[in-house]
């Protein structure tokens, strides 16, 4: 019994230790969809008869932007792949929009249950860092096949400026980390698709190409800008948006 009992445990250990040192590349593709009239509310009265052909277009079109995460079990990093050359196009006037903002890095530590993001704006730079997202996870029976590997579906629920919204996403345990792309985190075995609505925004972010590597993946936290919390950051957000609408406004010659 004392023989069966160690080698349960060394089993065990043997277990941990695979998962903590995994090392795992994956690139993604992220799908938007919205409708035009939403597209346009955000957009300054005194433009839009100038942008709304092209980004009528551009929706039609279809906004792909494809992003990396990398880990090392424990920590990751998820960004945009930057494009290689000027061949390499970088989207219409929303993706660029899209890409501009989200081009800082998403840091995760899960042992330590903290995520960081640098946001830089003209003038103002931040450093987001806050605790992990509970996402309330319910893992249900359904499976997809996504790029090789089975996956299961799971649903749960995240908060974005003030409010509760669904996010399904599908994971595999055949590669045994809680991490994800974006945000998402938190299931037995690395997700590897994800489908949520932001602001009427309908996105999809879904693994195009997985690759587990033997060498050692490094993880580097980002640094600089004014740390705040993820609320905090959506504060100091929302009175942007008021400032430049101000701005909008007051640009606009009524004469």
């Amino acid at each position: 019994m004392k023989n069966i009992f160690l080698a349960v445990i060394a089993m065990f250990s043997i277990s941990v230790f695979s998962q903590e040192k995994q090392y795992v590349e994956i690139k993604y593709e992220m799908q938007v969809e919205m409708e035009l009239e939403r597209v346009m509310q955000d957009v300054p009265a005194q433009y839009r008869a100038m942008v709304e052909e092209q980004m009528k277009q551009e929706l039609a079109n279809g906004i792909f932007i494809d992003y990396v995460l990398k880990t090392n079990g424990t920590e990751s990093t998820y960004q945009i792949i930057e494009q290689v050359n000027n061949a390499q196009t970088q989207g219409g006037m929303i993706a660029q929009q899209m890409r501009s903002f989200d081009k800082g890095v998403t840091y995760k530590n899960i042992p330590e249950n903290f995520y960081m993001k640098p946001v830089d704006f003209p003038g103002a730079s931040y450093m987001i860092k806050d605790t992990l997202t509970d996402l309330k996870w319910n893992i249900t029976r359904e499976n997809e096949e996504i790029a090789g590997f089975d996956t299961r579906k799971a649903v749960g629920e995240f908060t974005f400026n003030d409010s509760i919204a669904p996010v399904t996403a599908w994971f595999t345990p055949k590669i045994a980390i809680k991490d994800g792309p974006s945000s998402f985190w938190g299931l037995p075995g690395i997700i590897l698709k994800a489908n949520f609505e932001v602001n009427g925004a309908n996105m999809t972010i879904t693994a195009k190409e997985i690759n587990v590597r033997e060498e050692e993946i490094n993880i580097k936290k980002p640094t600089g800008g004014k740390e705040v919390t993820q609320k905090e950051f959506e504060v100091a957000m929302r009175e942007m948006q008021e400032q430049f609408k101000q701005m909008m406004d007051e640009g606009v010659d009524t004469e």
